[in-house]
This record gives C-alpha cells, structure tokens and sequence, in this order.
C-alpha cells in the first residue's frame, strides 16, 4: 500500500486551518475504525473528508463502494492522483455540511464514516444522522463533542445533541485519541463513537422536525427551568404537570422518553 500521508508531505503540501485538516496517522487506530464500521465487499460507504487519504485507502481495500466527500479542491486533486487504481472509488468535492445524503446511493444502505473537521462537526453528523438507510456510522469528534452526544440525563454535559443522537441510535464509544496521533499534532482529544440505528423513528416528516425545534427550545438556557425555557407554550405549567413534571423541572432532568411524552402533549397546541 501506498503511504499516502509521506508522500502529501513530499510534495511540499500543507495543511489548511479553514478547513480543520488534521490528519491521523496511527494504523492501529485506523484499523479499530474499520473494523468498528464492519464493512465487508457488499456495503456502500460514505466518507467524510478523505484527506490525504490514509482511511480512505483502508476502506477501499474492502471493495466496497465508496463514495468521498471532500471540499478541498487541492486534496481531491492529490487523492485522484494517487488512488485512481481503485475503481470501487469515487471522489467528489462536496461540502459535508450542505450534501444531500439522501441522494448519495439513494435508497440503498450505507455506511458512513470520517474525522470530521472540528469547526462543522455537529452540523455535520446532523446532517448524516437525517439519511433515511443508514447501516451504520463511525465518526471522529473532539472529546469535548464526543462527551456531550453520549452523555446520560443529569450529567453535565446531557443537551439537546445528546438527546437528538439517542432518538436515532444506539452509540457505542470506541475509543479516546491524543493529538500526538495527528499530523499536524492537535491541541485537543478525540473520540470515536459508532452509531447504530434504531430500528423505529418516533415522528415523521415536519412533526420530526418539530420535535428536534421542541428539544432546542428546551434546553436554550440550561440553568432555566423548563417552564421558563417553554414560556411561549400556552399554559406550559398545566401540560407540564401532565406530563408528570413540576414547573422547577430542568430539560437535564429527563430521559429521551420523557421528552417525547411531553413533545406530544404540546406539539397540538404550539408550533415552533
């Protein structure tokens, strides 16, 4: 195999800020994300942010087909240079944030899998999380984002991602990375979580929508009560008490369950 990032280095290439371009460089680790992402020659596999290459090779090697989005024109250039010999292997300069995952294999099942840049990665695995066939997912993330997705109601870093995450999948961490298995080295830890989907959606089309909106709303000042967060829902005290809540409870406090019980008991009288 062809040791892609020595050979980005030789050619006087750089990495670049506005992207968030760090790329991992430990093979151990790199193998632990294939085999976390199960992919065998039969699967469809998105990646997200290829850069130099080194997973991309990795997935390829599988025979998958493998679709990868990157947004750096230079680095799809570098990619197409040195991996054209896989023709399971298409490279298409995509901003992650913004693609229609839905259109990317269609209705076939996929995986999905990358080290998200740090500055859209949220944005990103939101945007990931919407497909409609997902097989699974295998994502990088710094810790501090990684914590907050997995964490468990009452717990500091319990939000809004942390209960959007567990309305579509069940997630399993992987393991925790230092930025000394990065070029250029980051300043921060990682985090690789797999994502398996649940096998049913609560809600469909724009109550869905609404639902993550609700969700938002109730977590927008952490310190407030639910009751302040939802003071524009009429009468926010009597469908809270229905709901079995009291006005001094916290969007912290509750369970994924708890929250679409009381989504569906406001979701008629109020719109977001």
């Amino acid at each position: 195999m062809i040791n892609l990032l020595e050979a980005f280095k030789n050619e006087d290439s750089f990495t670049k800020k506005k992207f968030g371009q760090h790329f991992l460089t430990n093979k151990a680790i790199l193998d632990k994300i294939i085999e976390a992402a199960n992919i065998t020659e039969n699967d469809n596999v998105i990646e997200i942010g290829p850069g130099c290459g080194v997973l991309t090779q990795l997935i390829t090697e599988t025979k998958a087909s493998t679709i990868a989005l990157e947004i750096d024109t230079e680095l799809m250039e570098f990619l197409n240079r040195y991996l054209f010999f896989y023709k399971n292997l298409t490279i298409i300069n995509q901003d992650a944030s913004t693609a229609d995952y839905d259109k990317i294999y269609e209705d076939k099942p996929v995986i999905i899998i990358g080290n998200l840049p740090y500055n859209v990665s949220v944005k990103i695995f939101e945007k990931a999380a919407m497909r409609k066939n997902i097989k699974n997912m295998v994502f990088m993330f710094q810790k501090e984002v990684a914590d907050r997705i997995i964490a468990k109601p009452n717990s500091k870093a319990y939000s809004s991602l942390s209960v959007f995450t567990s309305y579509f999948f069940d997630t399993i961490k992987i393991k925790d990375i230092s930025g000394a298995n990065f070029w250029p080295n980051a300043n921060v830890m990682s985090t690789v979580l797999k994502f398996v989907p649940k096998k049913e959606r609560e809600f469909t089309g724009e109550k869905e929508q609404q639902f993550f909106k609700f969700l938002r709303h109730a977590f927008r000042q952490k310190r407030k009560t639910l009751k302040n967060n939802l003071h524009d829902i009429d009468d926010i005290s009597s469908l809270l008490s229905q709901a079995g809540l009291i006005n001094t409870s916290r969007a912290e406090e509750l369970t994924l369950e708890k929250f679409k019980e009381l989504f569906n008991i406001t979701y008629e009288k109020h719109t977001f």
